[in-house]
């Protein structure tokens, strides 16, 4: 009888925290509200529908972030990752080429999923590093930088050979050069590099979502759906996707009236020299393919400053609300100390002083309407590296 008796206590107790066992994430509106919850459906970007830790359910519309609770956001992938002409990357278990496409599986996705992307939307495949290579992260930014006219192999002794992918399984790479075909075993390869063409243009969708999944995988999808626990979409490229929800870390919702700070033209950088004149510039210092680390997470995107600067956005009284996270760089800010304003229409409406490395990364979300233009003031000592992600201001309702 006491057995029967603990039997039904644990099944009653485990029916009681069924939904505790989802995943729970924090959620970020464009009305600057913030809830937490699990995830029950979407049929779009537009509205969440969600549950409380109370197992009531609720809406959330106008999304804008929406993070695992308590969870890091993962750094970019080292190993085989394929990595796409939108700055997109995934991991990949088997790589093989098909006629002009990669077909590949991933643990990212629901398990038995083959996918399939043009060779056109596709850039980089880094499989491992090579021997020697002191700084891959810098190492793969270059390559990725870079405008090839060719493909090009970098082999595990750093040797590099330039030609015209013709074919890659998974066992052997084949690559066409002047001297003819040669063929590499794939153990023998640590990088891909595709010629690129300069005038290869995607058009931008007005809507999509920005994903980051637990393995470091950032995927950008055009469409998306959410149902029992599995979210099923469409990427830039036309792949279809179908992921766990607990594989999801962190996501950023793209409406049609929500702009990254850093893509505005109207913007003016004075960065404050410690021996020197000031200079100006009128771009932010925006790096792509590179990890923003703050507190162990790694951002997808954003910018970073040094030292002191002063940046001056024109808002033009466009947008409702500008919102986003900054915190020193992990690696290059731990020396740093800061005072932070920021301005609107050179009214200081929020503002932090003695901001240091061990400061709490700061999710800031300010009213923007009726506002000319933006200021942020940053008084920052030598070796303060901040990192700013995920700024986006948001149109007028």
């Amino acid at each position: 009888m006491k057995i029967l008796h603990l039997s039904i206590l644990f099944l009653l107790t485990w029916v009681a925290s069924g939904n505790s066992m989802e995943p729970v994430f924090v959620v970020r509106n464009a009305s600057g509200d913030s809830k937490e919850g699990n995830i029950l459906r979407a049929v779009d970007s537009k509205i969440l529908e969600m549950m409380d830790p109370d197992g009531k359910s609720f809406s959330i519309a106008g999304p804008v972030f929406m993070s695992r609770k308590n969870k890091e956001i993962p750094r970019l992938p080292r190993g085989n990752t394929l990595w796409l002409m939108n700055d997109d990357c995934v991991g990949f278990d088997k790589l093989e080429m098909k006629d002009d496409s990669f077909e590949f599986e991933s643990t990212d996705f629901i398990p038995g999923l083959k996918l399939s992307i043009p060779l056109v939307d596709c850039k980089l495949i880094w499989f491992k590093n090579m021997l020697g290579l002191v700084d891959a992260r810098s190492y793969r930014s270059q390559l990725l930088a870079g405008v090839r006219s060719k493909d090009m192999i970098v082999l595990s002794n750093s040797e590099r050979v330039e030609g015209v992918l013709e074919s890659l399984d998974l066992k052997t790479l084949t690559l066409e050069s002047g001297a003819g075909k040669t063929s590499y075993k794939m153990d023998s390869i640590s990088v891909l590099s595709l010629g690129i063409d300069a005038n290869l243009k995607k058009e931008k969708i007005p809507e999509a979502v920005a994903l980051v999944l637990a393995s470091g995988t950032r995927l950008t999808l055009a469409k998306f759906t959410i149902s029992k626990n599995v979210l099923e979409g469409t990427t830039m490229q036309g792949m279809k996707t179908q992921i766990p929800i607990e594989k999801i870390r962190h996501a950023v919702f793209f409406g049609e009236n929500t702009i990254p700070i850093q893509e505005l033209k109207d913007v003016k950088v004075t960065h404050f020299q410690f021996f020197g004149p000031p200079i100006e510039s009128k771009v932010l210092p925006v790096a792509k393919n590179v990890d923003f680390l703050i507190s162990g997470s790694s951002y997808p995107n954003g910018f970073a400053t040094n030292g002191s600067n002063l940046i001056t956005v024109s808002l033009d009284r466009k947008y409702g609300r500008f919102c986003g996270v900054f915190g020193f760089d992990d690696i290059s800010g731990r020396q740093g100390r800061a005072n932070i304003k920021f301005l609107a229409d050179g009214k200081v409406v929020a503002s932090w002083e003695g901001y240091s490395f061990k400061s709490e990364p700061v999710e800031f979300s300010l009213p923007m309407s009726e506002v000319k233009e933006l200021s942020i003031a940053i008084e920052s000592s030598l070796g303060g590296r901040i990192n700013w992600c995920n700024c986006l201001l948001l149109g007028q309702k």
